[in-house]
């Protein structure tokens, strides 16, 4: 299990999420209502990993699971539109976890959802809460927790999304989208974008000499992210090449 600090309702964020998938409603009119039922079992399996637990079942059993929402998909271009709706739940996971990191409470925007849709805390409103240094310490821990927890297990549990020959069986094959990719990228829209502006105040700090412990993960991270659509030169590649050249003086 990863060590994730937790606060005094450690298993809120999984409940929310777990109850928000039991809830959800059906959106895709291409899959019938056993593959949906399928779909929110595999989900509360999956979940868990998002909050630092372990799957609560074998990875071969998500497996025969997953092989089982494939069979029941009339349409197998559907099934991408499920595995973002589970991914979308799960950084809202993470968004907590980044909350109690700086030891606050979630916040969210003023918008309504629809019924059954899970909340997403706002990564944007912790940004303008704490201290740069304070969010981006927070940003680390919940990245070596996605990268080292959650992506292996997620890639484990969707294998067979290469077998069917759903999902690129590299994640260097940029024709498909691989498993891999979906999680770093939900991380990076969800987590990492609404914290580029403390990711810019701790360029400033460290350029002002200013010590910052995080750092090397920081870099770490934004070259992950970054090459993720490495022909993109806007805000976020200019704060990971500012990151990284500080970190190389």
């Amino acid at each position: 299990m990863y060590p994730v600090r937790m606060a005094n309702g450690r298993t809120s964020a999984a409940h929310n999420s777990l109850a928000a998938l039991e809830a959800k409603t059906p959106v895709q009119p291409h899959i019938r209502n056993d593959g949906e039922d399928k779909w929110r079992r595999l989900g509360a399996r999956i979940l868990p990993v998002f909050t630092g637990e372990r799957l609560h079942c074998t990875i071969e059993e998500c497996n025969e699971v997953v092989r089982s929402c494939l069979r029941s998909s009339e349409q197998l271009e559907q099934v991408w539109p499920e595995i973002h709706g589970i991914l979308r739940m799960g950084m809202a996971s993470v968004v907590r976890i980044l909350y109690r990191q700086v030891n606050m409470t979630p916040k969210y925007e003023n918008r309504s959802n629809p019924a059954g849709v899970l909340a997403m805390p706002s990564a944007s409103l912790l940004c303008e809460s704490v201290r740069a240094d304070a969010a981006v310490e927070a940003l680390a821990f919940v990245w070596e927790m996605v990268n080292s927890h959650v992506v292996p297990y997620i890639e484990g549990v969707f294998l067979p999304l290469v077998q069917f020959g759903i999902a690129a069986a590299s994640s260097g094959n940029s024709a498909k989208l691989s498993v891999r990719n979906a999680v770093l990228l939900h991380f990076r829209d969800s987590v990492v974008v609404p914290l580029l502006p403390s990711l810019d105040e701790v360029v400033n700090m460290a350029r002002a000499q200013i010590s910052l412990s995080c750092l090397p993960a920081l870099v770490h991270m934004l070259t992950i992210l970054t090459a993720l659509n490495p022909t993109d030169r806007g805000q976020f590649y200019q704060t990971a090449k500012a990151l990284s050249s500080l970190l190389q003086a």
